[in-house]
């Protein structure tokens, strides 16, 4: 029985590598840990990915009540969540929220998404895109907040994640996310651990968000036992007015 639990297993993540390397035409990560990873976590595909999908679904609800009392959703929001997974925060916290976005980059997480908000999307005040959290399909502005958790640590370029999200924030609009786990070692900060992750210290995290255009920006360790990563807030500053010109007098 044990001979068998094991080799379902090992099929279950061939076949989803097989999946991912379908997709992009390359394996994704550079190791086994990172194939692994990315396969059943970061990019959830093939039987792994189901998998994977589901556990984070549970996992993660705690993690979504912490962000949602940072957050502190108002009805008049325009909420969007980067790399949603099935929508766990979307459905469970956001429900008062007067239009909700979601997006990620899974098929399978996706339309986990599209089946747990089906009555709203129906309805016209909630949509999940899939697409990729580098290019996000909305315009300048059109959210009062911005959030994401444990997405940012997979993408090959946080960055320009970060810069995507502070273009699609309103001025004054908030973001609540996480940025990894925190490292004390400052050799290891900006780099990826052996699973594929990015990790940073809180200076250099703090130091992303502002170069992504944040202002207001802190960054905390984790807040709770079951919360490990660390988290940021920022907040899109708004435009100071520009003062006219005194009229010059004439002579």
């Amino acid at each position: 029985m044990r001979r068998t639990v094991v080799m379902a297993g090992a099929a279950a993540i061939g076949a989803g590598l097989a999946v991912a390397a379908g997709r992009s035409g390359v394996l994704p990560g550079e190791s086994w840990r990172e194939r692994v990873w990315v396969t059943s976590q970061g990019l959830p595909s093939g039987p792994l990915g189901w998998v994977g999908a589901r556990e984070q679904a549970l996992e993660h609800r705690p993690m979504y009540a912490t962000m949602a009392k940072e957050l502190d959703l108002q009805a008049d929001d325009d909420l969007l969540d980067v790399g949603c997974g099935s929508a766990g925060l979307l459905k469970y916290h956001a429900a008062h929220v007067r239009h909700v976005a979601g997006l990620d980059a899974s098929e399978i997480q996706v339309a986990m998404a599209r089946r747990r908000l089906a009555e709203r999307v129906a309805a016209g005040t909630a949509e999940i895109v899939l697409g990729d959290a580098a290019a996000l399909p909305w315009e300048d502005g059109r959210f009062s907040v911005v959030t994401s958790l444990a997405s940012i640590e997979f993408v090959p370029d946080p960055l320009k994640v970060l810069s995507e999200m502070h273009r699609v924030l309103r001025p004054g609009g908030r973001a609540v996310l996480s940025l990894g786990m925190r490292v004390g070692n400052a050799a290891e900060s900006g780099t990826k651990s052996a699973w594929g992750l990015w990790r940073w210290s809180e200076a250099d995290a703090r130091r992303l968000m502002e170069e992504a255009g944040f202002g207001d920006v802190s960054v905390s360790p984790p807040p709770t036992a079951y919360f490990t990563l660390q988290l940021g807030r920022g907040a899109k500053q708004v435009s100071p007015l520009v003062a006219e010109p005194e009229p010059v007098p004439i002579a």
